[in-house]
């Protein structure tokens, strides 16, 4: 999933979807430094940090 950053920058960041065990919800997932999109796999266990408002815990 693509999510364009908002002004002034341009890129798009580079996130995954992933439904959580708990509750079942899907959530949109940012994933930090180039190439690890590639190591995350479909069925594969993730660790979500920074949870809730505005990337605060």
């Amino acid at each position: 999933v693509g999510v364009e950053a908002k002004q002034p920058n341009s890129a798009i960041r580079k996130c995954v979807r992933v439904q959580l065990i708990k509750n079942g919800k899907k959530i949109t997932a940012f994933v930090p430094r180039d190439g690890c999109l590639n190591n995350i796999e479909e069925n594969d266990e993730v660790l979500v940090a920074g949870f809730g408002r505005k990337g605060h815990a």
